[in-house]
């Protein structure tokens, strides 16, 4: 079952950064940008760029179709 972005944001926010805190400073942990390598469809891609600890998103096979994967692009900009 695929993680819903407001679980993904809460696993970033309280695992994966103060890991990465951990292994190499608080300074990278912060400023390194991590994408979300989950299920992202148009369906979903807005509330996962919404998420505060989620920069970007890995697309899988909404890839393949273009007029989704342009909607997933647009979902992105600010």
């Amino acid at each position: 079952r695929a993680a819903t972005a407001e679980g993904a944001n809460a696993v970033l926010r309280d695992h994966i950064r103060p890991a990465l805190a951990q292994l190499f400073g608080s300074g990278l942990a912060q400023n390194l940008r991590i994408l979300y390598g989950g299920s992202v469809t148009v369906a979903n891609a807005t509330e996962f760029f919404r998420q505060p600890e989620i920069d970007g998103a890995l697309v899988g096979g909404a890839s393949l179709k273009v007029d989704e994967f342009v909607k997933i692009v647009e979902a992105a900009r600010p």
